[in-house]
């Protein structure tokens, strides 16, 4: 089959180009994938370069050889020898996985999950790895209405969702921008409160904003810890997603401010937290899922990428900030009956 495989650490993701690599043979307890859809986010651009915390030489586990990638979308093709689950070969899923960025891939049940009939492929792949934004707002900031909630990274991928997640549950949302580019394109697709270009100082516009209050929750997804805290609220609360604006180098949190706004500061692991705590996995996608299917909840989708040799340019635009949204690359076609 063909895949993006990366046989050792580079710089430059951008030049990674499919190769041929032999099919995976699924074990007694997986599922085998044909990968219709898969979604390259920032974390595929560090675990090419081997500055993800998964590559951590004494700590890791993804070393090369590896095939990259991690959000797909894809048709079950067999199922497991002992099959406890509900699906059947045929059946549309979506999912997350090391490996994704391939024609084929083995998983366990748990790695996937059934597309609803009203998704296609494409959006469910969109947003198979934002349950973490809607799990960040709901169930680890536990945002009110009335709250007011500032996203780093607005407008990628988790942030974007972040965003509708919020504003879903009659918060005021703050929208910070990289860029006038983004931004106001930010003003004409996101529905939020007030959109911030993060140059000059847009601290005092954030204050401006809240007169002189402070915001109530930030969300993080770039790494802006101690910017985070300067515009929080009296008893604030911080949740870090991800440190994605950073490059593998992070921030000393200046402790001292948290003692004197009380803030909170939360780290979120979903993956580990989900399994550790399944019960409360099941009710974190139960309510994710019901979002999508009630449309509060629609992905931003950038560009057109076609096949596993469009990989490397939607890594290189990602790398450049071009994106806003997700990006969504079609590995094969597929015959769906999805109304959206």
């Amino acid at each position: 089959m063909k895949a993006i495989s990366v046989s050792e650490f580079t710089s430059d993701p951008s030049t990674l180009l499919p190769s041929d690599v032999p099919r995976p043979s699924p074990s007694s307890d997986q599922y085998l994938i044909r990968i219709t859809h898969c979604s390259p986010q920032h974390a595929d651009i560090l675990h090419a370069q081997g500055k993800h915390q998964n590559n951590n030489a004494k700590r890791g586990w993804c070393f090369p050889p590896f095939i990259l990638g991690y959000d797909f979308a894809g048709i079950v093709q067999s199922l497991p020898a002992e099959n406890t689950g509900t699906l059947e070969e045929g059946d549309r899923v979506f999912g997350a996985a090391i490996g994704a960025f391939a024609e084929y891939i083995c998983v366990k049940h748990g790695a996937i999950r059934k597309i609803p009939d009203r998704l296609s492929n494409e959006l469910a792949c969109a947003m198979s790895g934002q349950a973490v934004s809607y799990a960040a707002v709901v169930h680890v900031a536990k945002v009110r209405a009335g709250e007011v909630v500032m996203v780093s990274g607005a407008s990628g991928g988790l942030g974007s969702v972040c965003c509708m997640v919020a504003k879903a549950l009659g918060a005021k949302v703050i929208a910070l921008a990289g860029d006038a580019e983004k931004a106001e394109h930010m003003r004409r697709e996101m529905q939020v409160d007030h959109v911030v270009v993060m140059e000059g100082d847009w601290m005092k516009e954030v204050m401006n904003f809240t007169k002189g209050n402070g915001v109530d929750v930030v969300l993080d997804n770039t790494g802006m810890v101690n910017d985070a805290i300067r515009c929080l609220a009296y008893f604030g609360r911080v949740v870090i997603l991800g440190f994605a604006a950073r490059q593998g180098v992070m921030e000393d949190v200046k402790m001292n401010k948290l003692l004197l706004k009380s803030a909170t500061v939360v780290g979120y692991r979903f993956g580990e937290s989900g399994r550790r705590y399944y019960d409360e996995l099941q009710q974190i996608w139960a309510g994710y899922l019901h979002m999508l299917e009630s449309e509060r909840l629609r992905p931003m989708l950038y560009g057109k990428y076609d096949g596993l040799g469009d990989i490397g340019r939607a890594l290189d635009d990602l790398a450049k900030r071009k994106v806003y949204g997700k990006i969504v690359v079609e590995v094969a076609t597929v015959d769906e009956k999805a109304k959206l």
